[in-house]
């Protein structure tokens, strides 16, 4: 299992708690889904027909969380990150 982002130290996105999933883990993972719902309803309010916007906003969404985020799983995988994350860092 991967407990470390692809782009990037630090984890933006990790194992969800409950369920399977991802879920923020720090302040930046919390930033960028309260700005996704902000933006996704200024969009929804403001420009009723652009279906391609809306999209690109999901797609930008999913990325961002790929790249800044662990793989995804439920709680075993959660303990697994929480471990990782608790130990010091490795030496080389």
């Amino acid at each position: 299992m991967r407990t470390s982002p692809v782009v990037g130290d630090k984890a933006w996105f990790g194992p969800r708690r409950l369920g399977w999933g991802l879920e923020p883990v720090s302040s930046e993972g919390w930033i960028v889904v309260f700005a996704f719902g902000a933006l996704s309803l200024a969009l929804r309010r403001f420009s009723a027909g652009s279906r391609p916007l809306k999209y690109l906003l999901i797609g930008g969404f999913l990325i961002l969380a790929a790249l800044k985020g662990t793989a995804p799983g439920g709680p075993a995988a959660r303990s697994d990150f929480e471990a990782r994350k608790a130990a010091p860092p490795a030496v080389d």
